[in-house]
């Protein structure tokens, strides 16, 4: 029968899709008395305590650790077993002094918190205990007690039974870490290099601008937005024009280079960009009118870039909320154009879209190249994007960082890609002092510009690129699944693709074009607020299959988590499991709005049991399950009812296909007093089938299931 059943385990990723398995895959549950476990360590008295205080204990006996403090250990062995990837669980004992505990096989954590205070003595049901890949032979069980509860009286712990049960197969898993190297940019010291007020009777401004050279005179040419002060954008109507020798100037003023025409639909005219293409110059701008959720984006050419005509393809397409700020530049064989809109003409999140063509004049349907996670319409996060490459990284320059837009109105955000279609949030680089910045490019030397209303004409400051490692990490990979597990500058899954079919073709899953997949918090409002930085440590199991992530710090907060990644094959398809524990070890500074764990989706919805495509809003409580969806694949993140120490909310965002887990969701905040707390459990596996409720309820089954 034995052999029965672990053959089924082998077989099982190849039945994964279609018909996901029931638990007569796995074996028959081991158990073992705990007290009868040799000791092979322990940091304080350990014994055989009998029944007592009105309980029982199986064979009328438990292990009892009589801890003094928190971080006292005992170490048991573990029996011989075959070899296979087993799903661990113990009955465990609550009492007035006793403390909380973290379980690890082999030094390595499995599992989640356990809090061992209870009023009165109590023998508990079966309590999962977390997965682990084990080879034939013994292993080590390590019980630590991490602290205790503010109600309880002492530190000490008690195990009555401990259970193994195989649910697969040794996870064939390859585990190795690695480094990134890429540039970072920095601005050096800015100089006016031209003030357009020169010959005006008052002060005029600069805003959105263009500095291109020459092909045969090596003359540069500055276009841009200008007008007098104050900043009156539906009244921008012309594009002011200055030519120089070089970008630092001296900048002689010429006259208006383009003027808004009522009768071509424009109202006023913004943000020109100019590239040289066979002997002719493109003048891309937008042209602005009432009718804000479709923009249109117009061209006009020229020979000498004094002389500018209309396209008669105007306009090249129309977009919103306020499609403007065009950027082209050549991707291999085709051109791509940047700009600023919403991710629905009429508002939205604000996003880089992007449309690429072949001749400059037909233009493809729209695509997005950045998201951000804030909404609106005009005024947002995605202003002036300018895109350039430096080696195999691309970079993209976007304004205004920041919720505040008079406070970010000159802070300039860099995201750094390999893909230039492809930009996350995850991977920004630095932020730079300057408003609707261009990267200009003058031989060996590189250049930031700045302008804006109020910023007395065009600045200038060199722009300086330095190599070192940008990230650390480690990359899980298996037949089913690819895992980008990022330990530093930050900690999170940076990517995951899979593959239900085991093949290793992977595909995307998750990414981090919203807030990643990770815990965080939000102090003092909604929203994160703080990040998880880098972790103390990195554990790593001998197998590869589980890594721990000790002591990642979030900001200023004294708050740290552990976070646990363990790769969990089942007979519901192998997966990635989730386990956060929360050490508050002070009083946050601000009242607590939202303790979370988010997975940013990669497929284009996002639902639960009750809906396929949930809309960007709250929902009370926590899912069996949250989905994200496409064609021929779910993305399932099953829960582990009870895992958390509370289960307030879940929050989707319909833009990034991203649902995050709250346990704690308050308005207002609360008081987060300090203590360890289970922050819960979650199993991420795909199916290779749209919206499959079968599968996923499955999972969920599968990560409820306790030894």
């Amino acid at each position: 029968m034995r052999a029965r059943r672990a053959l089924a385990a082998l077989l099982l990723g190849v039945a994964l899709v279609a018909v996901p398995a029931g638990p007569a895959a796995a074996d028959d549950p081991v158990r073992f008395e705990a007290e009868s476990l040799a000791v092979v360590s322990a940091t304080a008295p350990v014994g055989a305590q009998a029944d007592c205080c009105g309980v029982s204990w199986s064979g009328g006996r438990q292990l009892w650790f009589r801890g003094a403090r928190a971080g006292d250990a005992v170490t048991l062995a573990l029996p011989s077993v075959p070899a296979g990837q087993y799903d661990l669980g113990a009955v465990l004992t609550r009492a007035g002094d006793y403390g909380t505990l973290r379980f690890a096989v082999d030094g390595v954590a499995v599992g989640q918190l356990f809090d061992g205070y209870a009023g009165a003595v109590q023998r508990t049901g079966a309590v999962p205990l977390g997965s682990a890949s084990l080879t034939a032979g013994t292993h080590r069980l390590t019980v630590t007690v991490t602290g205790r509860s503010a109600s309880s009286t002492g530190f000490f712990a008690g195990l009555d039974t401990v259970t193994l049960r195989r649910v697969g197969p040794l996870a064939a898993v390859t585990t190795t870490p690695y480094e990134t190297l890429g540039e970072t940019p920095a601005r050096g010291a800015s100089t006016r290099v031209y003030d357009p007020s020169a010959g005006e009777s008052t002060t005029w401004y600069y805003n959105d601008h263009t500095l291109v050279r020459h092909e045969q005179t090596g003359v540069w040419h500055l276009f841009g937005i200008t007008h007098a002060e104050p900043g009156a954008p539906q009244d921008e109507k012309v594009f002011g024009h200055a030519t120089a020798p070089t970008p630092t100037g001296p900048w002689t003023k010429r006259p208006v280079a383009l003027a808004a025409d009522p009768g071509a639909g424009e109202q006023w005219i913004w943000a020109p960009h100019v590239v040289h293409h066979n002997g002719v110059y493109h003048m891309f701008y937008a042209a602005g009118n009432p009718d804000y959720a479709r923009y249109r984006m117009h061209l006009a050419t020229s020979t000498d870039l004094f002389t500018w005509t209309r396209s008669s393809a105007n306009p090249l397409f129309t977009d919103g909320w306020e499609g403007r700020d065009p950027m082209v530049t050549r991707v291999g064989d085709r051109w791509v154009m940047y700009y600023t809109a919403t991710s629905s003409p009429s508002g939205g999140n604000h996003v880089v879209a992007y449309r690429t063509s072949t001749d400059l004049r037909s233009w493809s349907g729209r695509a997005i190249a950045y998201t951000s996670p804030h909404t609106g319409r005009a005024g947002g996060q995605t202003e002036s994007p300018f895109v350039v490459r430096r080696g195999e990284w691309w970079y993209l320059f976007v304004c205004c960082d920041g919720t505040d837009y008079g406070a970010a109105y000159r802070r300039t955000a860099v995201y750094r890609s390999r893909d230039p279609l492809r930009f996350n949030g995850a991977e920004k680089v630095t932020v730079l002092d300057a408003h609707a910045a261009e990267v200009v490019v003058d031989g060996s030397n590189w250049y930031l510009t700045h302008a804006g209303w109020g910023q007395g004409g065009l600045w200038l400051a060199p722009l300086t690129w330095s190599t070192g490692v940008v990230a650390r990490g480690w990359t899980v990979t298996t037949g089913f699944l690819r895992a980008d597990v990022r330990t530093w500058p930050s900690a999170r899954i940076a990517e995951l693709a899979v593959d239900p079919a085991g093949a290793g073709n992977h595909r995307p899953a998750l990414d981090s074009s919203h807030r990643g997949t990770g815990p965080y918090l939000a102090v003092g409002r909604f929203d994160v607020t703080d990040r998880a930085g880098a972790p103390a440590r990195v554990d790593v199991s001998a197998d590869g299959s589980r890594i721990n992530l000790v002591g990642i710090p979030f900001g200023d907060e004294p708050v740290t988590a552990d976070w646990l990644l363990t790769v969990t094959p089942r007979w519901t398809g192998p997966g990635l499991q989730s386990d956060v524990t929360w050490s508050v070890n002070g009083w946050p500074t601000a009242a607590v709005w939202e303790v979370a764990f988010n997975i940013d989706g990669a497929s284009p919805l996002v639902g639960d049991p009750a809906v396929e495509a949930r809309p960007t809003g709250d929902v009370t409580g926590m899912p069996r399950w949250t989905m994200s969806t496409g064609d021929g694949l779910s993305v399932v993140a099953a829960h582990r009812w009870g895992s958390a120490w509370r289960g307030d909310n879940t929050w989707y965002d319909a833009g990034h296909a991203m649902a995050a887990w709250q346990p704690l969701w308050r308005s207002g905040g609360l008081s987060w007093a300090p203590g360890q707390y289970a922050g819960g459990t979650w199993r991420l596996t795909a199916s290779g089938v749209r919206r499959d409720v079968q599968f996923a309820d499955a999972a969920h089954t599968a990560i409820n299931a306790i030894p």
